[in-house]
């Protein structure tokens, strides 16, 4: 889906009168994947950051510039440097402490770690050589949403995953401490290893790091391993790494999140014995608790077949062509339930892909995409046995497949990484105990023209309601909707002609 919640502005229909802005300007170069939300221990925006060049100085030379809002557009920092015109910020994360900014230059082959304390001063400016092979791989590898570069690590500091160059090709991790009492360490996949491997973080705290291992013999080989592979931050150490094989459990791993007593909670779908994860279809999903020895605690499934499908026919909805669920996050509540927020999609054909196809006599484009529809939010109790399931219609959006041979499930999880689906983020009130499940919808009328709008999916007190803001197009400025504080929706607008950032930190009618 190219729209990417982008070139969009809130209508003043359905807000408030009550409005937060900054302006940010001298602005020489700027891309709105340059900027983001920070987010504290419980997923809740706490600040802002903007990358963007100032200054275009001698020989290739460029001044950059970093500015840090609070979560309210109070400015925390500003501070430039001097860098070539080569470089380009490839990952950022904030771990309640500091918060970092990886740069790349793919000229010179160097990564480049910047972290800021919470004054905004420099704590630490790191280079890392990486080489032409690795740097090659790593550029797949990020486009297959194989890889998290920077992962927080809650007010201790941050990991960096990069690939290293081995026998086969492996992964190297750097724990980069924020305290003096922290211990910085590093784990090297061995020079010896043949194997094609990727670690791809998917959740951490004080605790642990928690990933997932993808291992190929070789690099034309089809079959691929994948091994839940679970790390002490403190010292580096592999605390256990789970195999899901082919032959006997094969599942494809989503999501993560640690609970409070230190157990291990995986979600995603699973598959019948034999099956290949990259290419066939899913059963259903399934949510495992293990503990930090890697000992399973529990095991739920949910079957499309006996769960979702027999929502859908409930809704009247058409299940003809099935539907899947791509998870976006989870919640627990202070009764103790949970909640899992997703969306549907299939796979469906493309006009566009088909027409490339045909014109290049099939040697170029895919034919196939993936439509995503409606927003599903699970309810599962505290042992993770299943409660409900609702489902909130939306309009359709359309993401071409990036893996024309590989099954929807894996076309989802790396659309995912590309920001295909329509899914901003989870919010979590909890001092309401309420959460917000935002989304972008596309609604498509047929009396009058087709609108966008920003909606909320709104858990309050048990019951679950939705509340939509309509957004209109605006043709002077290129926008970007961003996560905001509880209640609240950031809207960036990006005038390239006057070169300035706008920003309006919207309040939500939520009642």
């Amino acid at each position: 889906m190219k729209k990417l919640v982008l070139f969009l502005v809130l209508s003043c229909s359905g807000i408030q009168f009550w409005t937060q802005t900054t302006v940010i300007d001298k602005i020489v170069s700027f891309r709105l994947k340059d900027s983001g939300a920070m987010y504290d221990q419980n997923n809740n925006v706490d600040g802002y950051y903007f990358f963007y060049e100032v200054d275009k100085l001698h020989k290739g030379q460029r001044e950059y510039a970093i500015q840090i809002l609070d979560q309210n557009l109070n400015t925390v920092a500003i501070k430039s440097f001097v860098d070539d015109n080569n470089t380009i910020l490839i990952s950022s994360s904030f771990n309640n402490k500091e918060i970092a900014f990886v740069f790349l230059n793919q000229k010179d082959k160097k990564f480049r770690v910047i972290t800021y304390n919470e004054i905004g001063e420099v704590s630490k400016d790191q280079t890392y050589e990486i080489k032409k092979k690795e740097l090659n791989w790593f550029a797949q590898f990020a486009a297959m949403g194989y890889t998290e570069l920077l992962v927080p690590v809650d007010n201790k500091g941050f990991i960096i995953t990069t690939v290293s160059d081995t026998k086969g090709i492996g992964y190297d991790l750097r724990f980069l401490p924020s305290t003096t009492e922290g211990k910085a360490w590093e784990y090297n996949t061995p020079e010896t290893d043949s194997n094609i491997l990727s670690l791809n973080p998917i959740q951490s705290n004080e605790l642990y790091l928690v990933a997932l291992e993808m291992s190929k013999k070789s690099r034309m080989t089809t079959k691929t391993d994948i091994s839940l592979v679970v790390y002490d931050v403190d010292s580096g150490n592999q605390l256990f790494k789970k195999l899901y094989s082919r032959e006997k459990n094969p599942r494809l791993i989503t999501n993560s999140f640690i609970e409070e007593n230190g157990n291990i909670v995986v979600l995603g779908e699973y598959f019948k014995d034999g099956d290949n994860i990259l290419n066939d279809k899913s059963l259903g999903l399934f949510i495992e608790v293990l503990d930090n020895k890697g000992n399973l605690v529990s095991d739920k499934t949910i079957s499309w077949e006996n769960k979702l499908f027999q929502k859908l026919k409930e809704s009247n909805e058409d299940t003809k062509n099935r539907s899947l669920v791509y998870f976006h996050d989870i919640i627990k509540s202070k009764t103790g339930d949970y909640y899992a927020v997703g969306e549907m999609y299939r796979r469906t054909a493309s006009a566009a892909g088909i027409a490339v196809a045909i014109l290049s006599k099939g040697q170029s484009g895919n034919i196939t995409q993936l439509s995503i529809t409606d927003a599903v939010v699970y309810k599962f109790d505290k042992d993770f046995n299943f409660v409900n399931l609702d489902v909130f219609k939306k309009g359709k959006s359309r993401a071409q497949s990036p893996i024309e041979l590989g099954s929807p499930q894996l076309n989802a999880h790396v659309l995912k990484a590309m920001g295909a689906f329509d899914f901003i983020n989870l919010q979590n009130d909890i001092e309401n105990d309420r959460f917000y499940a935002n989304f972008i919808d596309f609604e498509r009328l047929e009396s009058e023209d087709d609108k966008w709008a920003f909606v909320s999916v709104i858990q309050n007190e048990g019951k679950l309601t939705t509340d939509k803001i309509y957004i209109e197009k605006k043709k002077r400025y290129a926008t970007l909707v961003l996560p905001g504080k509880v209640g609240h929706v950031l809207m960036l607008d990006y005038n390239k002609k006057e070169k300035k950032i706008e920003l309006h930190l919207e309040k939500l009618n939520i009642k």
